[in-house]
C-alpha cells in the first residue's frame, strides 16, 4: 500500500492529542484505535477555567470549591474557592475539542514506526513530524511494543456509582488503600469513587468493593489504567511525546489532564512553526526539550510529597495536610497548583510566559 505524507501525524486522540491537533494548520492525520470520547479511564476532574479556556464549558457536570482530605485521624477541608475545580462528562469534552479540530482523523490501530513511516493497520503514513500521545502504552516511542510498567508507574482502578457528597474528597488511609489515594469525586447526579495506587499495584478490586461498602453503595462498570508518576523523555528520535507518553501527568496528586493540554497546546505552537518553515524539525525538539525541563523542579517538588504520602503512617500525612490547610501556607500554595498553564487572561499560558507553578 502507498505511503501518503502529511505535514504532522499524531497517535493518540484523548486530551493530549486533541490539544496538539486543535492548535495546527495543515495537512494533519490524526490517529487512535478507539473512537474520540469513547473510552473514559480519568476521574474527569480539572480547575474550572480549563474548560472555559478550551471552550467546551458545556462538557461542565459540577463545580466545587472544597477539597476534603481524610485520614485516620482527622478531616482537613480546603478551601479553594479562589481557584474552583470540576467535574467533566468526558465524552463531551474530547467531542467538543475534536470539533475545533482541522486535522483528518481516523481511527485505526498503530503497530509501530518503520522507515520513518507510521504503520497502521490500514497502511503507513509519512510526516516530518509526528507526535505520540497513545498514554502509558507510549506506541511509537516503543517502536510498537506496549510499554511494561515498572517503578515510576501508579495504577488506579474507578467506578461510577450514586453516592452524593459535597466537594472533592481524597482519602489518604493505610486502611482504605496503602501507599496510595482514594478519591470521590461527584459528577452531577452521583459520583466517580476510586483507588490509586502509587507501588503500581492492580489488584485493587476488592479494596474498591470494601471500600464502597462502608458508604452502602454498589459498583457499576469498573475502568482502570497506568498512569506515570514521574517524568520521561519528552522526546526520542525525531519523535514529541506529550501527555503521559511523557510522563506528564502530575505526581501526589495523579492530575493528568491539565499538564497533558497544557503542554500539548505548548507542543503544538513548535510544531507549527515547523509546518510553516520558521524551525527545522531538529531546532523544534531541542526547543520543547527545554521547555519540559523548565518544570522538572516542580515535578520533582510533587514528587518528594508522593513519597511522603507513600512512605508516611496515613495519620501522620494527617498532620502534615492540616498544616498546608494553615495561613499563610495555603494561600501560598494553592493559587499556584491551580494557576498551573494559566495566564493571566485566564487562557493557557503561551509557552514564552513563565510558570506559574515552580
Amino acid at each position: 500500500m502507498a505511503v501518503r505524507d502529511y505535514d504532522a501525524i499524531i497517535v493518540g486522540a484523548s486530551f493530549a492529542g486533541l490539544a496538539v491537533a486543535r492548535r495546527l494548520r495543515g495537512e494533519v492525520l490524526l490517529l487512535d484505535r478507539n473512537e474520540v470520547g469513547t473510552v473514559q479511564t480519568s476521574a474527569c476532574g480539572t480547575p474550572l477555567w480549563i474548560p472555559r479556556a478550551f471552550g467546551v464549558e458545556e462538557s461542565i457536570l459540577a463545580v466545587h470549591d472544597r477539597l476534603v482530605v481524610r485520614s485516620p485521624t482527622r478531616t482537613v477541608v480546603y478551601d479553594i474557592s479562589a481557584v474552583p475545580f470540576c467535574t467533566f462528562d468526558y465524552e463531551k469534552f474530547c467531542r467538543g475539542l475534536l470539533d475545533q479540530c482541522r486535522a483528518r482523523f481516523l481511527r485505526v490501530g498503530v503497530t509501530g514506526v518503520r522507515n520513518e513511516a507510521v504503520v497502521t493497520m490500514e497502511g503507513s503514513f509519512r510526516a516530518p513530524v509526528v507526535v505520540d500521545c497513545s498514554g502509558w502504552r507510549r506506541v511509537l516511542i516503543n517502536g510498537g511494543s506496549v510499554a511494561s510498567p515498572t517503578n515510576g508507574f501508579s495504577f488506579g482502578l474507578e467506578t461510577r456509582t450514586g453516592f452524593s457528597e459535597d466537594g472533592l474528597v481524597l482519602w489518604l488511609d493505610d486502611r482504605v488503600i496503602p501507599h496510595g489515594l482514594g478519591w470521590i469525586f461527584p459528577v452531577g447526579r452521583g459520583s466517580l469513587i476510586g483507588l490509586g495506587s502509587y507501588a503500581g499495584n492492580t489488584k485493587l478490586r476488592p479494596r474498591l468493593d470494601r471500600f464502597l461498602a462502608t458508604m452502602a453503595e454498589a459498583p457499576t462498570t469498573y475502568h482502570g489504567t497506568y498512569f506515570p508518576n514521574r517524568m520521561l523523555r519528552p522526546t526520542s528520535g525525531r519523535i514529541f511525546a506529550v501527555g503521559d507518553a511523557a510522563g506528564q501527568c502530575l505526581p501526589l496528586t495523579a492530575e493528568g489532564i491539565r499538564p497533558a493540554l497544557y503542554f500539548g497546546e505548548q507542543c503544538a505552537r513548535i510544531v507549527q512553526r515547523i509546518i510553516d518553515g520558521a524551525l527545522t524539525v531538529v531546532d523544534g525538539l531541542a526547543h520543547y526539550r527545554r521547555l519540559v525541563g523548565r518544570y522538572r523542579w516542580a515535578y520533582l517538588q510533587l514528587g518528594l510529597g508522593q513519597l511522603l504520602a507513600s512512605g508516611l503512617p496515613s495519620r501522620w500525612f494527617g498532620g502534615v495536610a492540616a498544616l498546608a490547610n494553615r495561613s499563610p501556607l495555603r494561600e501560598y500554595w494553592w493559587p499556584r497548583y491551580g494557576n498551573f498553564g494559566r495566564s493571566r487572561d485566564g487562557q493557557v499560558m503561551p509557552a514564552t510566559s513563565t510558570a506559574v507553578v515552580r
